[in-house]
């Protein structure tokens, strides 16, 4: 029993630091590959910024308003209708 008791001893010895050493590893790895992450997603945010979408909106918008007063203009309409003659 004694013989038995001593082996697991020895073996626990052994086996803690290299659990420890394992999960450390993995810790620092995962943590690493986290912050990769992260900073894909703040340049991601950073090029969709809000301030740039709402410019664009602004450009669209005002595209819209032009368009709509060629479409509603009536020499618009009299020279398609003259097209499909």
């Amino acid at each position: 029993m004694l013989a038995a008791l001593q082996i697991f001893s020895i073996m626990m010895a052994v086996m803690i630091p290299v659990s420890m050493m394992v999960f450390i590893s993995e810790y620092f790895k995962n943590k690493r590959i986290t912050n990769a992450q992260l900073g894909e997603l703040k340049k991601e945010l950073h090029e969709n910024s809000t301030d740039d979408l709402e410019n664009q909106i602004t450009e669209l918008k005002e595209r819209i308003v032009v368009l709509e007063s060629i479409v509603t203009d009536r020499n618009y309409d009299l020279e398609r209708k003259i097209g499909n003659l």
